[in-house]
């Protein structure tokens, strides 16, 4: 039962009694006042205007609407019920801010508040013609219009009203930063696309702008996005097919880049400034239609160099850092570039991009003997005339690019650099030098055929292959008779090594720590050599 009552006294109040006709009236009085802080946005001026017969009719404050309520309980029956409705909301919503002020100020969700509550009733008054205020709840949006202007086109936007007339922007006040709305004559509208403070502030000083003044961009787009609002876009400026260009420029420290596009139909250039596109060294001649650029191919290209997140040094000029690091991220990047645009470069930038030839290492046999051979590193460098200074740099190079000292940027077959490098460490040489090096034949006995595959084809590496596949290890040699001692096993493998020398006629060092025999091994191997020339005692060795 007491929801019922709730209810009831909710959706079909009692009206008050009244002993006589209201002896006072109130009417809530609104102006759009501007923003003090944005001039070109509105907040609601509010007057409460009391009438009393004996007083006359005077602006009240929220304190002098609250003290009503508060005060001697006679107050309500000088009211219609109508009034003391507002009265009674004013006291409860609007009490703890209660002052002397004899003009509130509406805006933002407090506006909003104040709208959802009195729009649908004639309660808020207009000042400029008395009429009532509305708010329906309905949604209105700005659109783009061409008009004729005193002496050229001119474009300007207008506001769709539901009931499907227009009116200018000029006859419209916006309010509220948040949940932006705008008044119409006496109604209210919620905005779908409220423009931004300074769009807003353009509009209230001049709401349209020459047709001839758009930029290229916001022409493509109105273009594009307008077609269905009746505006012939076609008529207005001039559009072109474009095929997009990529200029790089690698020079020492820097990679310079530029996005232009060639019209087909005269050849002239436009550069992309980093947010249109402009006619490169060509003046717009006063009273000429708008150039645009409206071709399918233009948006890849803009989008792949956005991905390529350059710093723009200036407007149409990209830049980075000539390091590896950044030009391998070019080179991750370049497998997405678009395929219907044309790249061009410099010759540093064609070796490493546009014509890619990767240097190659080629382990070359320079000589061998009976159980050694020379070894050397070489580059395939097709079109370059490497330095000295170039393949010591080489030498030790292992990344993808690499800035050479005379030969500037090269990449490397960073797989092909991997596995030379492997060969030299398990031959005992450091790094892939130029210069030949003397390597232990047995240094490479190890290796099968896909390991002696790594060596260039030559006569010397076929006698290498050969020699390999014969090389048995340094052979053993009989101890001379004349020797009164037992060698251990290592002494035996210094002794078979000095003798080995003396069979292929090579010079050696016998090298051993201190206190292992050395003297003995000598003292051995002398007496093997006595023995192997008793028929020539005075030959030398």
């Amino acid at each position: 039962m007491q929801l019922v009552k709730e209810l009831e006294n909710w959706l079909s109040p009692p009206a008050p009694l009244h002993l006589d006709t209201p002896r006072a009236t109130l009417r809530v009085v609104c102006k759009p006042q501007p923003d003090e802080q944005e001039p070109s946005r509105y907040r609601l001026a509010i007057q409460f205007l009391l009438l009393r017969p004996r007083t006359g009719e005077k602006a009240r404050s929220l304190h002098d609407l609250v003290d009503l309520v508060v005060r001697a309980a006679h107050e309500q029956e000088l009211f219609t019920p109508w009034d003391w409705e507002f009265i009674q909301w004013i006291y409860e919503t609007h009490r703890e801010r209660a002052n002397n002020a004899t003009t509130l100020l509406l805006s933002d969700a407090e506006l909003l508040q104040w709208l959802a509550r009195w729009g649908n009733t004639d309660r808020l008054e207009s000042a400029a013609n008395g009429k009532p205020i509305f708010f329906h709840g309905h949604i209105v949006a700005l659109t783009p219009h061409l008009e004729n202007g005193t002496q050229e086109l001119s474009f300007t936007h207008r506001i769709a009203l539901p009931d499907g007339n227009n009116h200018s922007v000029a006859d419209a006040k916006f309010f509220n930063r948040q949940s932006p709305v705008a008044l119409v004559g006496n109604e209210f509208f919620l905005l779908r696309n409220a423009p931004p403070t300074g769009v807003l502030k353009f509009l209230a000083q001049k709401p349209s702008v020459p047709v001839r003044k758009l930029s290229h961009r916001l022409l493509l787009h109105l273009r594009k996005t307008q077609t269905k609002h009746g505006v012939d876009w076609e008529q207005l400026c001039v559009a072109h097919a474009a095929a997009p260009q990529f200029v790089f420029e690698l020079l020492d420290d820097t990679v310079r880049l530029r996005l232009l596009a060639t019209i087909a139909r005269d050849k002239s250039t436009w550069v992309w400034s980093g947010h249109e596109w402009t006619p490169h060294n060509r003046p717009v001649k006063s009273g000429e239609k708008p150039e645009i650029l409206d071709d399918p191919r233009l948006d890849p290209a803009i989008q792949w160099l956005r991905k390529l997140d350059w710093f723009m040094q200036e407007p149409g000029l990209w830049i980075g850092d000539a390091n590896e690091n950044f030009l391998g991220s070019l080179a991750d990047a370049w497998a997405s570039k678009p395929h219907d645009a044309e790249f061009l470069g410099n010759s540093a930038f064609h070796r490493l991009f546009l014509t890619p030839r990767a240097l190659k290492p080629r382990l070359v046999v320079k000589g061998s003997g009976i159980d050694w051979l020379s070894v050397s590193a070489e580059w395939e460098a097709e079109g370059l005339k490497l330095s000295k200074a170039d393949l010591e740099r080489l030498a030790a190079a292992t990344s993808r690019f690499v800035k050479l000292p005379n030969s500037g940027w090269v990449e490397l077959d960073t797989n092909a650099v991997q596995g030379a490098h492997e060969a030299m460490a398990d031959m005992g040489v450091d790094g892939l030098i130029a210069v030949p090096q003397k390597v232990g034949l047995e240094h490479v006995a190890h290796l099968d055929e896909n390991g002696l595959q790594r060596f260039v084809d030559s006569p010397e590496a076929m006698a290498l292959r050969e020699r390999v596949r014969d090389f048995k290890g340094v052979p053993s040699a009989e101890l001379p008779k004349s020797l009164q001692a037992e060698l251990r096993p290592y002494q035996k493998d210094g002794f078979d090594f000095l003798a080995h020398l003396v069979q292929v006629r090579l010079g050696g060092i016998l090298a051993d720590d201190m206190g292992l025999g050395k003297t003995l091994q000598t003292l051995t191997w002398l007496a093997w050599l006595k023995e192997q020339n008793k028929k020539i005692p005075s030959r030398r060795w």
